[in-house]
């Protein structure tokens, strides 16, 4: 899919667990969905969730957002990958992320 990252954030996850090394903070990115390359997707938005430790595009996730709104250089493409849940239920991770491409954005000091 082609998309933009509307919003980016780190927060605490709130899940418990015994798990001393589990991270507690969680990265939600809100996508939106400029246009589906492969595959069926009808909703206009999705919402991904990730740990901020590599695997993970973070730094280009991050630049993404705070290039929202400026046309032709916020779109990129995103494989979504979903993990499922029991009970017909899942959600979209960002570190099993398997293929993502974001814009060469040329960097000079001014």
């Amino acid at each position: 899919m082609e998309a933009r990252v509307r919003s980016l954030s780190i927060s605490p996850s709130g899940l418990i667990t015994t798990d001393n090394d589990f991270p507690g903070q969680l990265v939600r990115a809100e996508l939106e969905i400029k246009k589906v390359v492969k595959g069926k997707f009808p909703a206009k938005e999705a919402i991904a969730y990730g740990i901020p430790f590599p695997p993970g595009p973070f730094t280009e996730l991050t630049t993404m957002a705070l290039l929202y709104g400026y046309e032709g250089h916020d779109t990129f493409e995103w494989e979504l990958s979903q993990a499922d849940m029991d009970h017909g239920m899942g959600w979209f991770r960002i570190n099993d992320c398997i293929y993502y491409k974001f814009p060469e954005l040329a960097v000079d000091p001014r």
